[in-house]
């Protein structure tokens, strides 16, 4: 009896010891996005799901969950304090954080931001109610518009905007509110504001719950002062939302806007990136097939597009053994 107790004891132990080492085994990692109703939290989603699927193909052990946020700016300054891995981020906002410009003037620069890839193409989207007069952003002058939960990637860019026109959001509109993407669409179709700005891809379901809850239009943005503006900024570019894209829309809307792109701390694991990556660009077109909102991107473009910090080791390393950088 002693015996087989000794030995029943030396069983547990030994899978005590094997579970442990199993469960150090493991790698976690958690992408950080922005608010529920917009493009970056399924993005994040998406990555995650083919990410957790390669486990077994490629070998690795790796758990990914996805985390709403403030957005863009939050993301990176939680990255940089230490506090997040890995993120999504507007291209704007990351190149202001790498250079320690603009709202990170206070915060520095982050010598340890890395670049992974880009993605869709954040589009500019002014979503208004059909009775509000006009057909373009000057019309809202006066209006009560939202502009972005605080922190957000969304209401750094309406501000930067703003500022083209020698205004702030206070001076510019009746009452400038900060909702979150989840709250914009409902907040509109309730008459409790005129309209909302919001950076997404073209489909994202903050855009498509209020065209296809009330009657709104969504109005150009690209007078003299945008032009000025995307004209002078790397990051910037001409974009147009096709006609038909939402109820309500028949003809082409145009705007301007930025690249979302992932981004993460040089600290972050070089497997996890790596496999990350290749999750993801073993599986393009795949992953493309998701959602309608990665339509006409391209595997060179996510990987040259948007980039101002340096690439994380992980994914330079998967980017040269497939051949897309030198």
């Amino acid at each position: 009896m002693k015996l087989f107790l000794r030995h029943t004891a030396a069983l547990c132990l030994a899978a005590v010891i094997s579970g442990s080492a199993v469960a150090a085994e493991k790698q976690y990692v958690n992408i950080g996005t922005a608010g529920i109703g917009g493009g970056y939290y399924p993005t994040g989603g998406f990555i995650c799901n083919v990410l957790n699927k390669s486990r077994k193909a490629f070998g690795h052990k790796i758990r990914c969950t996805v985390e709403s946020t403030g957005g863009s700016v939050a993301n990176l300054r939680s990255i940089q304090a230490g506090e997040m891995d890995v993120a999504i981020a507007q291209s704007d906002w990351q190149f202001h954080s790498w250079n320690g410009t603009n709202k990170f003037e206070e915060d520095g620069k982050n010598e340890d931001l890395r670049f992974l890839f880009s993605l869709h193409a954040d589009t500019v989207h002014v979503v208004a109610r059909a009775d509000v007069q006009g057909s373009s952003f000057t019309d809202l002058k006066g209006k009560l518009v939202n502009i972005g939960n605080v922190g957000s990637g969304t209401e750094a860019t309406v501000i930067t905007a703003l500022n083209q026109y020698d205004a702030t959001p206070e001076s510019y509109f009746k009452q400038a509110t900060r909702l979150t993407s989840r709250e914009q669409a409902q907040a509109l179709c309730d008459g409790k504001i005129d309209a909302y700005i919001y950076p997404t891809g073209i489909t994202a379901a903050t855009v498509t719950e209020a065209t296809n809850t009330c009657d709104t239009k969504i109005l150009n943005w690209n007078d003299e002062p945008i032009r000025d503006l995307v004209d002078k900024t790397p990051y910037y570019g001409y974009i147009t939302i096709p006609g038909g894209s939402y109820v309500g829309q028949p003809s082409d809307v145009k705007t301007w806007g930025l690249l979302a792109t992932v981004v993460a701390s040089a600290d972050t694991d070089d497997d996890v990136i790596y496999y990350l990556t290749k999750a993801v660009f073993d599986n393009y077109e795949d992953f493309k097939k998701q959602s309608t909102l990665y339509v006409g991107i391209t595997r060179e473009g996510s990987v040259e597009n948007g980039k101002t910090a340096p690439f994380h080791p992980g994914a330079e390393r998967y980017f040269k053994e497939v051949g897309l950088i030198n």
